[in-house]
C-alpha cells in the first residue's frame, strides 16, 4: 500500500468512527431501554411464574381426595339418620389473602398476596321427613342452633371437630339446614343458595352423587382439607418501586 492509499485509509477510518456526541448518545439510549425493560417485563414476567405456581398448587390438593374422602367417612356418623345424600361432590376452591408487613416498619402494610386452596367435600341431604325447620333438624342430630332464624343456619354441637373449632393447617367440617326459597339478608344475598358442583370458582370437581333435587330444605355437610398456599404476588403500579396497589390480576388461578 503507497502512502497516499494509507492516508486515504486512515481519513475514511476517522470519518466512520462516530462522533463523541453520537457514542454519548447511544450510551444513553441503552440506558433508558434497559431501565424500560427493568420497569415494565417483570411484572408480566411475575405474572406468569406465579400463574404456574398456583396452577401446581391446585394440583397438589387435588391430590389429596383419598384422605378427604375418609376424613369425610369418619366425621359423618352422627348424620345417620339423615339417610342418602341426593346430592355429593369433590372440589378444589381458592381464595386470595392479604400478607401484611411483620413490623419492620410501617404497620398494615399488603407485602404481597397468598393463593390459598383448600380440598372439599359436599354432601346436600332432604331435611328429614317432619322437620320443619333448622331447630328441628338440629334437635334430631343432637345438635343446636344459633337461635336466629333465616334462610340457613349453622347446626352445631353436632359433628366433631364442630363448625368454626378447626385450624387453617386441619380437615374442618360445616353443616347447615338451608331453605332455597327463603328471604336471604340484604348483606348476604346468596346465603339461600344450595352449593352446586358448577360453582365457576371451583376446580377439579369430582362428582360422586347426582340424583334429583326435590325437597323444600336441605342439610349441607362439608369436610375441607388443611389449607395449603402459595405466594402470588400483588398489582404494582411500578415494578420494584412501589408497595402491594392492589390484588394480583387474573388470581387465584384454578
Amino acid at each position: 500500500m503507497t502512502p497516499t492509499d494509507l492516508g486515504e485509509a486512515q481519513e475514511l477510518s476517522a470519518e466512520e468512527r462516530p462522533s463523541p456526541l453520537r457514542r454519548w448518545t447511544i450510551r444513553v439510549l441503552v440506558v433508558l431501554v434497559a431501565l424500560a425493560l427493568v420497569m415494565i417485563v417483570p411484572g408480566p414476567v411475575f405474572r406468569a411464574v406465579h400463574a404456574d405456581a398456583a396452577r401446581k398448587l391446585v394440583d397438589q390438593v387435588a391430590t389429596g381426595r383419598p384422605e378427604l374422602l375418609a376424613k369425610q367417612d369418619e366425621f359423618r356418623s352422627p348424620l345417620a339418620d339423615l339417610g342418602a345424600p341426593v346430592r355429593s361432590w369433590t372440589q378444589v376452591s381458592c381464595w386470595l389473602s392479604p400478607r401484611y408487613s411483620d413490623g419492620d416498619g410501617e404497620q398494615d402494610v399488603v407485602m404481597f398476596y397468598w393463593q390459598r386452596c383448600s380440598l372439599l367435600a359436599y354432601e346436600i341431604y332432604p331435611s328429614p321427613s317432619g322437620a320443619s325447620g333448622a331447630e328441628d333438624v338440629a334437635d334430631l342430630l343432637g345438635g343446636d342452633t344459633a337461635g336466629s332464624p333465616s334462610c340457613s343456619e349453622i347446626l352445631h354441637d353436632v359433628l366433631t371437630p364442630d363448625y368454626g373449632a378447626g385450624r387453617p393447617a386441619e380437615y374442618g367440617t360445616a353443616l347447615w339446614w338451608v331453605n332455597p326459597d327463603g328471604d336471604p339478608p340484604a348483606e348476604h344475598p346468596d346465603s339461600c343458595a344450595v352449593p352446586t358442583p358448577d360453582d365457576p370458582a371451583a376446580a377439579r370437581v369430582t362428582p360422586g352423587v347426582g340424583g334429583p333435587m326435590a325437597a323444600e330444605t336441605y342439610v349441607v355437610y362439608r369436610v375441607s382439607s388443611p389449607e395449603s398456599s402459595v405466594d402470588v404476588g400483588c398489582e404494582r403500579r411500578l415494578p420494584w418501586v412501589l408497595s402491594c396497589a392492589g390484588e394480583p390480576p387474573g388470581f387465584p388461578v384454578l
